[in-house]
């Protein structure tokens, strides 16, 4: 990219109000777009880039979409595939499959109980497929003094939680186009945000949805491995014992009306008694892949 960072930093922070919202929206239609096409083409069971099978694989030229492995990709085929396709764009073709599956549970990007350390460590899950992406902020900086001294990422994949390609295989550079974004999010004020959209949202999103919301508009799962929350609801009635008559018609109603039990117990017995919902991700969404970091010597 010929540009000077420098002066792109200057000209976003003399951008009026209007001039960041006509960018946001340009933004965010572009996002809808790319999406729309890349479903129009997931369901056809093609990817939207080369518009060929997910089944076919190029040794020599391969394609984003050979990590799903439909083919036969191969880890040596991995350093073709990065060559070409930037951090930013590989990530987005993995969470949005994933989201194609199941919307937001299928991704773990919890940024509690992940280290300062880190500029991002998620996994990603589709079908029999884990993809998972770490970067510590000594891998951004590069390991001075040694052959990896440019700014890298780490890429994780299992297939039936066999190991297929490991975080140790490959130094992943980052894009141009990856670093001005990443230079840009971590600008001190410019207060630009970075995420992969409503397509590529994971449980994080999720988790910063309104606890009311949550409540009130999500409905139970019929199978458990598909669900995004798990809810732990309760009814505190020191001075008006709750029968089993009612807990018997709040379990009716949630089934009946496709309501949380939370929802409906609130709805019921909020005049008598306290009723209190603990938020946490589902069980069944994938672990963060763990990734040992070399220190520095």
């Amino acid at each position: 990219m010929n540009f000077d960072f420098e002066d792109l930093v200057k000209a976003m922070q003399n951008a009026d109000e209007d001039r960041v919202a006509e960018f946001n929206a340009l933004d965010e239609m572009n996002h809808n777009i790319q999406f729309q096409l890349f479903k129009e083409h997931y369901e056809r069971e093609e990817c939207y880039l080369c518009k060929k099978s997910f089944k076919t694989h190029s040794s020599e030229n391969p394609c984003v979409h050979s990590i799903l492995r439909k083919g036969k990709f191969k880890k040596k085929d991995f350093p073709k595939i990065y060559a070409r396709f930037g951090y930013t764009n590989i990530a987005a073709f993995c969470r949005w499959c994933a989201n194609m599956e199941h919307s937001l549970s299928n991704i773990n990007n919890l940024s509690e109980g992940v280290s300062e350390r880190k500029l991002f460590s998620y996994t990603v899950k589709w079908k029999n497929i884990e993809w998972s992406f770490d970067c510590s902020k000594n891998d951004y900086a590069g390991h001075i003094g040694n052959a990896i001294d440019y700014p890298h990422y780490h890429f994780q994949m299992r297939i039936e939680g066999k190991q297929f390609i490991n975080f140790n295989d490959f130094h992943v550079r980052f894009s141009e186009q990856d670093l001005v974004i990443l230079k840009l999010s971590q600008h001190p004020t410019l207060g630009f945000g970075f995420d992969f959209g409503a397509a590529g949202a994971g449980m994080e999103e999720a988790m910063q949805l309104n606890p009311e919301d949550i409540v009130q508009f999500t409905s139970p799962s019929k199978d458990e491995e598909e669900s995004t929350y798990h809810l732990s609801t309760f009814i505190y009635s020191p001075d008006v014992p709750i029968t089993g008559e009612e807990l018997r018609k709040i379990f009716e109603q949630s089934e009946k009306e496709d309501r949380t039990l939370a929802s409906v117990a609130q709805e019921r017995l909020g005049h008598k008694a306290a009723v209190s919902t603990q938020i946490s991700a589902s069980e069944h969404v994938p672990q963060i892949a763990g990734r040992t970091e070399h220190k520095r010597r």
